[in-house]
């Protein structure tokens, strides 16, 4: 008796092609060559960083000596008397560092209320009648450049026999005087030194909401009101 073949039997898979089987045992080694890569990479990567690091440390180390070899250091500084033997009260300016300083804006206060003009400095402190009599000297102290090693004696008091009175008063004063400055370097880093401290410090720019000193430059002999 002759058997039927069964046709719900599946059929059987066809022998897989050559290219097929070499695609299927790359998929299986393609981690393995993925990992490969990053290995054989790394060193490469390393070292690209360790470049990139390098070259912006000495970047900045460039930098920071341009600016170094041009930073100016004021410090304000008050006198009774100059290398000549003149009994002057002064009020300075003084720029030790190595570079050109650009002055800003200076403020001065005494007693926590701040002075505007040369006048105003001997009325608050001294006298309040024979400030415009007398005679003292004042120089420019903003917008202007100061050499290292230059200093900027913006205020002059002489001692004479008409100010002896108010010169001694002014005297033992100017200690009390709150003098704060910001000047600028050739590469508009700019700084504020406060009275005598030690170092200044470092501001993006200078401040505008200062309560402002300005010296009488058009008329630098006392007697004219500052207009």
């Amino acid at each position: 008796m002759t058997e039927t073949p069964n046709r719900d039997a599946a059929p059987e898979p066809a022998p897989a092609s050559p290219a097929a089987a070499a695609g299927s045992r790359l998929l299986r080694y393609l981690p393995l060559i993925t990992v490969a890569h990053f290995l054989i990479g790394l060193p490469a990567l390393i070292a690209s960083l360790a470049l990139a690091y390098f070259a912006f440390v000495q970047a900045d180390a460039t930098q920071k000596m341009q600016t170094g070899g041009v930073m100016p250091f004021v410090t304000f500084g008050t006198s009774n008397g100059d290398e000549e033997g003149n009994q002057d009260i002064a009020l300075t300016l003084t720029n030790n560092g190595v570079g050109p300083a650009i002055l800003g804006p200076i403020e001065i206060r005494y007693e926590g209320k701040p002075i505007t003009t040369p006048v105003d400095l001997l009325r608050a402190c001294c006298t309040e009648s024979e400030a415009r009599a007398l005679r003292f000297s004042t120089s420019p102290s903003t917008g202007i450049a100061v050499r290292p090693g230059e200093t900027i004696e913006f205020v002059s008091f002489p001692r004479t026999p008409a100010s002896e009175k108010v010169w001694q008063t002014f005297n033992k004063e100017r200690w009390k005087l709150e003098v704060r400055s910001c000047y600028c370097s050739i590469f508009n880093d700019c700084w504020i030194t406060e009275g005598m401290q030690g170092l200044p410090k470092a501001v993006d720019k200078c401040p505008a909401d200062w309560s402002l000193y300005r010296e009488d430059a058009g008329n630098r002999i006392a007697g004219v009101d500052p207009k």
